[in-house]
C-alpha cells in the first residue's frame, strides 16, 4: 500500500481537496506511539504538531489507555442519565484547577465548547451581542472571526485584538453587550494584555469568557486563567484535556452555567464517560507539575533550537511564544510550507502554518530529531532561495497576526475606519432581528 494510492482512494468518498489533502503532507499513518507516526508505507514520521494540539501527553500514554479501557470493560460507554461519577468527579477537578470555574459542563469538541459559552452567556445576561477576537471554531456565528466588524444576523462583532477597537465597543454598548470571548495568541499578546482586557470587560460590566481549547494545558501547568493573573467569568478547553479523546468543557460562574437549560445546551454525547475518565486520567498524571516542566524544557530547546537553525542559514524569522506553543514566523506563507515540506522528507511533520506544539513524549532524542530534519529541510530552501532583508520586516508580521487570527496590531488609517465602521454598523443595526433570534442562540 502507498500513500499517495491511498490519498487518491480517500479524495474519491471522503477527503476534502484542501483541508485534507492540499494542507497536510503526504501521508496516511496507521499507528501511533508517544510523538511519533507509522505511514501505510512503514515509515516513521515525528509529530510536532501533537495532533494539532490534541495530545498532551502523547499516543497511548499507558495511564489514559488503562483508564478508558478499564471503565469501558468494567462501566460502559454512555447511560440514560446525563449524570455519572466521572463527569462530577471531573467536574469538581476543574473547578479546583482554574481559578474561573464554579461549575462546568462538557461537550465534545472545542467548537462545541465556545458556542454552548456565548449562547449560556447570552442567556444569562439577556444580552445579544458578543465581542470577540481569535478563532473560536467552525460553527456559523464564527466564520467572520478575521476581520474587525459587525456581522447583523449572528450578532457578532470582531475587534481584532485591538484595544481601541474594544474600548470604542464597551464604552458605546456595555448595556447590550453578553460577553467579550477572546482566544489567547502568547507568541504576540503577554499576560498584561489579557488582564486588561479583563479589568475593562468588570469596569463596563461584561462577562469576560477567555478561549483556553489550546491553551489551558499548554500556556504553562494550568493555562492563562490558572496562572492567577487574569481574571475570568468563563473559559473554555479541549485540546490536551482528553490526551486526543473528544471531550470539551465550559469552565466558569455559577450565574452563567446555571443558564445552560434557557441556553438550550444538548447532546446525547455530552454524557460519553471513556473520554471523562481519560481526562481524570490526564489530570492525575500531570497534577504535580513534573509533566509539564519537563514537556516546557523539550519545547524550549526545540523553539530556541529553531530560532539558530534559521539565523545560521539566512532565513530571515520571528520565533516566539511559550514552549509548548510557539510560533515560527518567515518571509512567506509558501517559504514556511516549503521548509516544512522538505522537513517531512526528512521524518519530521511540522505545521505548515508555522505553531509549534510537543508533547510530554518528547525527549531528547525527539527534539534532536526535529532539528535535524528542520535543519536539512531549511538549509535546503535556503540555498534556492535569497532575501533583500536581514530582518523580518514588520509589514510580514502585521500581514501574519491578520491572516493567521485576525490580529489588527496598531491603529493605522485603515484600522482605525474598520473601527467606525463597526460602530456605525453595530449603532445601526435592525433591533427587530435580535426579537426574531432566540437571545441564547448563536
Amino acid at each position: 500500500m502507498k500513500n499517495l494510492e491511498t490519498i487518491d482512494r480517500a479524495r474519491r468518498v471522503t477527503a476534502a481537496e484542501q483541508y485534507d489533502i492540499g494542507t497536510r503532507f503526504p501521508s496516511v499513518f496507521v499507528k501511533a506511539q508517544g510523538s511519533w507516526m507509522e505511514d501505510v508505507e512503514g515509515r516513521r514520521v515525528l509529530d510536532v504538531t501533537a495532533a494539532s494540539g490534541a495530545l498532551l501527553l502523547g499516543n497511548r500514554h499507558p495511564a489514559v489507555v488503562e483508564a478508558i479501557t478499564r471503565y469501558i470493560a468494567e462501566h460502559g460507554t454512555v447511560f440514560a442519565s446525563t449524570l455519572s461519577l466521572p463527569r462530577i468527579e471531573l467536574a469538581e477537578r476543574l473547578c479546583e484547577r482554574y481559578p474561573a470555574g464554579e461549575k462546568a459542563v462538557f461537550s465534545k469538541s472545542g467548537s462545541e465548547a465556545t458556542t454552548a459559552a456565548i449562547r449560556m452567556a447570552r442567556a444569562a445576561s439577556g444580552r445579544d451581542i458578543i465581542v470577540t477576537s481569535g478563532y473560536h471554531g467552525w460553527h456559523d456565528w464564527h466564520l467572520s472571526y478575521l476581520n474587525i466588524g459587525y456581522n447583523p444576523g449572528t450578532r457578532i462583532a470582531c475587534y481584532g485584538y485591538n484595544e481601541t477597537a474594544l474600548r470604542r465597543m464597551l464604552h458605546e454598548f456595555a448595556g447590550e453587550i453578553a460577553a467579550v470571548i477572546v482566544t489567547p495568541e502568547p507568541a504576540w499578546f503577554d499576560e498584561a494584555y489579557y488582564r486588561r482586557v479583563s479589568q475593562l470587560c468588570a469596569e463596563h460590566g461584561v462577562y469576560f469568557i477567555i478561549d483556553e481549547v489550546i491553551t489551558a494545558f499548554r500556556y504553562g501547568h494550568r493555562g492563562l486563567n490558572g496562572t492567577g493573573e487574569v481574571p475570568a467569568d468563563a473559559i473554555t478547553m479541549s485540546k490536551g484535556l482528553g490526551n486526543g479523546h473528544s471531550i470539551s468543557a465550559v469552565v466558569g460562574r455559577r450565574e452563567i452555567l446555571d443558564a445552560y437549560d434557557k441556553a438550550g445546551v444538548a447532546g446525547t454525547y455530552t454524557r460519553e464517560v471513556p473520554p471523562m475518565a481519560a481526562a481524570l486520567a490526564v489530570l492525575d498524571v500531570t497534577e504535580d507539575g513534573s509533566v509539564h516542566e519537563h514537556t516546557q524544557r523539550m519545547g524550549a530547546t526545540l523553539r530556541d533550537g529553531m530560532r539558530d537553525i534559521l539565523a545560521a542559514v539566512g532565513i530571515p524569522a520571528f520565533v516566539n511564544g511559550p514552549p509548548m506553543m510557539f510560533d515560527v514566523v518567515v518571509p512567506s506563507e509558501q517559504l514556511s510550507w516549503d521548509i516544512y515540506r522538505a522537513a517531512y522528507d526528512h521524518g519530521a511533520y511540522f505545521e505548515d502554518s508555522g505553531t509549534h506544539m510537543v508533547t510530554a513524549a518528547f525527549g531528547q532524542a525527539e527534539v534532536d530529531h526535529a532539528l535535524e530534519a528542520f535543519e536539512k529541510g531549511a538549509r535546503e530552501i535556503a540555498r534556492i532561495t535569497s532575501f533583500d532583508f536581514d530582518a523580518l520586516p514588520e509589514s510580514r508580521l502585521h500581514q501574519f497576526a491578520s491572516e493567521a487570527f485576525g490580529g489588527a496590531l496598531h491603529d493605522d488609517e485603515a484600522v482605525l475606519r474598520r473601527i467606525d465602521d463597526t460602530v456605525h454598523a453595530i449603532a445601526n443595526r435592525d433591533p427587530a432581528l435580535a426579537r426574531l433570534l432566540d437571545p441564547s442562540c448563536g
